[in-house]
């Protein structure tokens, strides 16, 4: 019994940060950090990338906590939550396989010219956008112990601190890795991404037919 325990939080916790933190994909953020904190210190840098990631792990632990009263406010299903969730993962999957910027030209202008860019565009929408949120908040709704609630905590505090460091070691990252490498790990991350998306629009999809198919 204990071994079964100890086995479904095992797989649980796996599951969750691996969807978790492809989503949030804190590698696909370094070129924008790079970019933004150029002309910054280092002490500056390493301020700023503190900052966005406590921000970044602050915003994922109110959508956990909140997660299900934005549910039960808006009349949204687990199962809608699951399938909404699944299309904008795949979205997102997508822009990554194709290489596309988080940020659009006109965003990346208006970043740079931002005294403080820990919150805005950082965090939000780079980091924790609405695909983290979705991801999130559908990890609350499959949780069914307090461990796995405990399990999930832990891993909003791994993700944040996986984007601390990343940020953190960015310019380094960027100088050693180069864009080819860069490229090529964002892509298999884009392909692991697009596998939880199918995986969440079919956990939402497969309830409805059974609910249908038994009327």
């Amino acid at each position: 019994m204990n071994w079964a325990i100890f086995q479904d939080a095992g797989l649980f916790f796996i599951g969750s940060f691996v969807a978790l933190f492809s989503i949030v994909d804190p590698l696909l953020a370094v070129p924008v950090f790079v970019s933004l904190t150029e002309r910054d210190t280092r002490e500056q840098r390493i301020k700023t990338a503190r900052k966005a990631s406590t921000y970044v792990f602050w915003i994922l632990l109110i959508c956990f906590i909140a997660g299900g009263l934005i549910l039960k406010f808006f009349g949204i299903s687990i199962e809608g939550l699951r399938i909404a969730g699944g299309l904008m993962i795949i979205g997102s999957a997508i822009d990554m396989l194709e290489k596309k910027d988080r940020l659009l030209p006109q965003e990346q202008i208006e970043s740079a010219e931002k005294e403080d860019i820990a919150f805005s565009p950082l965090a939000m929408p780079i980091l924790s956008g609405p695909g983290a949120i979705a991801v999130l908040i559908g990890m609350t709704t499959d949780a069914k112990n307090i461990l796995h609630y405990v399990l999930i905590l832990f891993t909003i505090y791994l993700v944040a601190l996986s984007c601390f460091i990343m940020m953190r070691l960015a310019h380094e990252i960027s100088h050693r890795m180069g864009n080819t490498m860069m490229k090529s790990f964002t892509r298999i991350m884009g392909f692991v991404l697009l596998c939880v998306g199918v995986q969440y629009i079919v956990n939402g999809v497969m309830p409805l037919l059974r609910a249908a198919l038994h009327r």
